[in-house]
This record gives C-alpha cells, sequence and structure tokens, in this order.
C-alpha cells in the first residue's frame, strides 16, 4: 500500500478498502466552499437584523431607536458561535462539513473512528493556530506522510478522500 492510503472502511466485500489521505489542495476547496456557505448564512443573520431594524424605523420614516441598531449588531454578531458550531458540530456528527461532503473527503481519528465533540472543538481552536502565523501550520501537510497539518496533530485526526 502506498505511503499516503490507510484501509479505513470496509468495502461491499467485506475486504478493507484503502482511502487515501486528503491532499491540501482538496481541502483547500472544501475550505473556500464551506467560507462561501457561511457567507449565505452571515447575508441571513444581517437581513434579519436590518429586517427588524427597518420595521422598527417604520420603513425609514421616522429614525430607528438605538435599541434596534443594537440588536442589529446583535444578529451579525450571533454569526461567529454560529461559524464555530457549523464547523464544530458537523465534524462531529458526520465527519465532514457541506464543503468537504461535495469534495469527498472525511474527518476521521487517526484510528479511523467518528471525531467526537471536544476533538472537534480542539480541532477548530488548532486551526486559528495554523493559519496564524502565515499558513505554516498548514505548510506541514506538504510533508507530513499522513497529510496533516498541525490542528490535525493537534487533534489526533486525518483527513481521507471517500468514494
Amino acid at each position: 500500500m502506498a505511503p499516503t492510503q490507510r484501509a479505513a472502511t470496509h468495502a461491499a466485500g467485506g475486504q478493507l478498502a484503502p482511502l487515501a489521505y486528503a491532499g491540501l489542495q482538496l481541502r483547500i476547496v472544501a475550505f473556500i466552499l464551506d467560507v462561501i456557505v457561511l457567507v449565505s448564512f452571515l447575508m441571513l443573520f444581517v437581513a434579519a437584523g436590518g429586517l427588524q431594524t427597518l420595521l422598527r424605523s417604520d420603513f425609514g420614516k421616522v429614525d430607528p431607536p438605538d435599541s434596534a441598531v443594537y440588536v442589529w449588531i446583535a444578529f451579525i454578531l450571533a454569526f461567529i458561535p454560529f461559524s464555530a458550531l457549523y464547523f464544530v458540530l458537523l465534524w462531529s456528527w458526520r465527519g465532514q462539513t457541506i464543503g468537504m461532503m461535495a469534495v469527498h473527503i472525511k474527518l476521521l481519528t487517526r484510528a479511523n473512528g467518528r471525531v467526537s465533540l471536544s476533538r472537534s472543538a480542539l480541532r477548530l481552536l488548532g486551526y486559528a493556530a495554523s493559519v496564524a502565523p502565515l499558513f505554516l501550520g498548514l505548510v506541514i501537510a506538504l510533508f507530513d506522510r499522513e497529510r496533516r497539518a498541525l490542528h490535525d496533530h493537534l487533534a489526533g485526526t486525518v483527513v481521507v478522500e471517500v468514494p
């Protein structure tokens, strides 16, 4: 078996089918797709806050109260934990975000198991450490045998290609 493959799932005949580790390129495409999904949700948060401000201003006839503007800001700020939950919950529930589903990659533990909620949260925190210093934590994946980035090392996870 090539060094970039591993036996991770059972094929139809009950034998182990090798799954290749996902390369950095696929992972970046998946992340870009996730950003597109999240920007769509951000637009909904902004629209919901803007709508209540518009309604409270009587469709622009009067100035909206300050509280309406604060509620709009709260809607926008609520997007931050929503974004974190998007990744953590989807990684722990399915092992895939919407972007990962689109490019056919999946997150697993190194023992090929399902990723726990705490491990998903740790991976998300590690992701910030991966990208903060000029994306150096991602460069590690180019030289790692299992194509693991810094956040994968911290959380004990691997990303594999799925059929």
